[in-house]
């Protein structure tokens, strides 16, 4: 059979609708349209339907009382009269009410799907809009259809397409509220703003609402913002209420964490620190040094080669030496950002997720009520920091911690929500530093050279007797994803250590297309994986955190084994064991996004440039994918490609409250 009976139990019976298909391999199968279960009527299999272990504390023997004492029919007596059921020896008021509430919503369940199902909806999501909503599901998606849009992954053109079918008008209150709530969570989740201005989010819903025909007006959309719960009518536009007070609390937790605390002149120690390491700082380092000692929250932001990395080298030693026995806590976004920081720093880092303890509900163990113990958090990669995650780092953070955030501002905004790092160093009250010497070391490198170049909007330069950057001319898509893999299998390194950046994941020259080819070329006699595009032997990406196995999004990985529904896959040098639903998280990755490339770093990079990717081609796109490289850069493409986002130096407008919040003592609330 082909389609989702969902909560069925063994023994019962069930009312099958759907039409007989012909598969090649197994034959006949029948795809399921509705199933529904049939009320049993016989002893037996009222007996079955009850000790099925769908009901708590009713085992065989306790099923049998109840069948003896009701009748063959026990089950229509417990839906229509479950006051009877405490005639059964042993079942008092209070497990009559349980026994009775779970058969009933077993019967209900499947009334609630049938309905859906009629109105389009599959079966699998019709009972997670029933789960959402119990035994109220017919009548609240009667009223107002557009309510299944509060159930995860359900969106509103499903919800209109049920009002739809059931009549809802067009100009319904209902209908314009969630589009509303749909265009400002769009926004949010899509292109990263807090806030639309009004004029513009009135724009947007007459646009989604009106695409059929003019039904909506101006004042529907104000009224459908003005009559909603949940949205925020400030000063600046609408956001939605969660977003608004979350940018207000980092605001607040900043302000409070951003005094001086102390007039340490670390001058004599930084001497000593100098000499043992044999090295010499410059003057903006030592100054970054000094804040980041005395003040509760510094940033410090600067491009490749600039000396970041030594400085932070430098706070960690002098603070120690300073404060003996002082708590200092490392971390970083992702899992290989802090471990790049780990490295570099020799102090042990970790993720955000894993120092805050945020567990599945996306709750952080530790927040305002139970804040990090420690005297110094380092924060690197700060440019991927949205507002969600650093309003629950900041909630956790004690007055009195010192907060060093690390940042490249010229890097690719968070891919969540809101734009941090960027906000915050629009205020011009936070402690910060710039370091812009290129030190002559890193100047030799040619990709250091191009990203600086790119970064000040000027050509690349390549010296050809240099072995480190090169730009191959190709013009057609194909004649690109063609040069990409002749790269990726001639550059003199494992493939695992060269990566495919692509500012696309869609297209002739994108990600997917990229994959495939790249595998056929460096794995064509890989054992293909069960249900899956996954050979043995593929390098592949995580996709999502997965802190049972300590295997976080961005992690590459190379899978090794194959071991009957066991799939074993190295990341960091360690082997990771997944099974076959698992691998759900898990992608090919010899190609990935740029985007997905940030707080990574490769031996080799490779990034196809074709004018198809021009909605993507902007200058903080391809620096950011040539930073992810250590030792080799190659681009392949056109220079039309190249010198279209050189020239794009447009930052990604994102409306946001944050800036505003720290630079004035508030922003008014206009509600109601």
């Amino acid at each position: 059979m082909l389609g989702d009976i969902f909560d069925a139990k063994e023994g019962e019976k069930l009312f099958i609708k759907g039409e007989w298909e012909k598969h090649s391999t197994f034959g006949d199968q029948l795809k399921i349209d509705c199933c529904e279960k049939i009320v049993p009527t016989s002893r037996d299999n009222a007996v079955s339907m009850l000790s099925s272990g769908m009901i708590k504390g009713v085992g065989p023997s306790t099923a049998r009382n109840i069948v003896d004492t009701l009748g063959t029919r026990a089950i229509e007596v417990v839906l229509e009269q479950p006051e009877r059921l405490t005639e059964v020896k042993g079942i008092g008021e209070k497990k009559a009410k349980s026994i009775s509430r779970k058969v009933a919503e077993t019967y209900e369940a499947q009334k609630a799907v049938s309905f859906l199902v009629s109105l389009g909806v599959t079966p699998k999501t019709s009972y997670r809009i029933f789960k959402k909503f119990g035994r109220s599901t017919i009548d609240y998606v009667r009223k107002n259809p557009y309510c299944i849009v509060e159930v995860n992954q359900l969106g509103f053109y499903k919800a209109d397409e049920i009002a739809a079918n059931l009549g809802i008008k067009k100009d319904s209150p209902f209908r314009v509220k969630a589009g509303v709530h749909f265009m400002l969570n769009s926004a949010l989740w899509d292109e990263g703003h807090t806030y639309l201005p009004k004029n513009e989010l009135t724009d947007r819903v007459l646009k989604l609402l009106n695409k059929e025909c003019e039904c909506v007006s101006d004042k529907q959309v104000v009224q459908g913002v003005n009559t909603s719960g949940e949205i925020i009518n400030h000063s600046w536009g609408v956001s939605l209420k969660w977003v608004f007070y979350s940018e207000a609390r980092i605001s607040k937790n900043i302000k409070r964490l951003c005094k001086k605390l102390s007039s340490i002149v670390p001058e004599p120690v930084l001497k000593c620190y100098e000499k043992k390491e044999s090295i010499e700082l410059t003057v903006g380092q030592k100054k970054a040094v000094e804040m980041a000692l005395n003040y509760g929250f510094f940033i410090l932001t600067g491009g490749p080669g600039v000396g970041k990395t030594a400085t932070v080298k430098a706070v960690i030693s002098t603070f120690k030496k300073i404060f003996p026995g002082a708590e200092i806590m490392l971390a970083a976004p992702t899992g290989r950002a802090a471990r790049k920081l780990a490295e570099v720093s020799g102090v042990y880092a970790c993720t955000l997720h894993k120092l805050l303890e945020i567990g599945r509900d996306s709750k952080p163990v530790k927040n305002k009520g139970n804040p990090l113990d420690c005297d110094m958090l380092i924060v690197d990669e700060s440019s991927m920091l949205d507002i969600i995650l650093d309003k629950n780092l900041t909630d956790a953070l004690k007055s009195g911690t010192r907060v060093l955030f690390i940042g490249d501002i010229d890097q690719l905004p968070s891919v969540g929500p809101g734009n941090v790092l960027r906000d915050m160093l629009a205020c011009k009250k936070i402690p910060r530093i710039e370091l812009k010497e290129v030190f002559r070391q890193a100047a030799e490198s040619q990709i250091i050279y191009n990203a600086h170049r790119i970064n000040r909007g000027k050509n690349l330069l390549i010296n050809e007797y240099k072995k480190d950057f090169f730009f191959l001319d190709r013009e057609e898509p194909s004649e690109i994803v063609k040069a990409a893999v002749h790269v990726v299998k001639n550059l003199g390194y494992k493939s695992s250590d060269v990566q495919v950046l692509s500012p696309m994941k869609k297209g002739p020259a994108g990600t997917q297309e990229l994959n495939s080819a790249i595998q056929k070329a460096v794995n064509p006699e890989g054992k293909e994986i069960q249900n899956t595009s996954l050979r043995l032997g593929d390098r592949v990406i995580q996709t999502r955190n997965n802190y049972n196995k300590k295997v976080f999004n961005g992690d590459i990985g190379i899978i090794k084994r194959v071991e009957d529904d066991r799939v074993f896959i190295q990341f960091n040098g360690h082997e990771t064991e997944f099974n076959y639903k698992e691998l759900n998280d898990v992608e090919i990755g010899y190609s990935i996004t740029i985007h997905k490339s940030q707080g990574s770093e490769y031996r080799a990079v490779v990034i196809p440039l074709t004018t198809s990717h021009y909605i993507m081609l902007a200058r903080n796109l391809i620096y950011t994918g040539i930073t992810r490289a250590q030792e080799k850069v190659v681009l392949v493409g056109t220079r039309k490609a190249l010198n279209i986002a050189i020239r794009n130096n447009k930052p990604v407008n994102r409306y946001t409250l944050l800036s505003i919040y720290l630079n004035k003592k508030g922003v008014k609330s206009i509600e109601g």
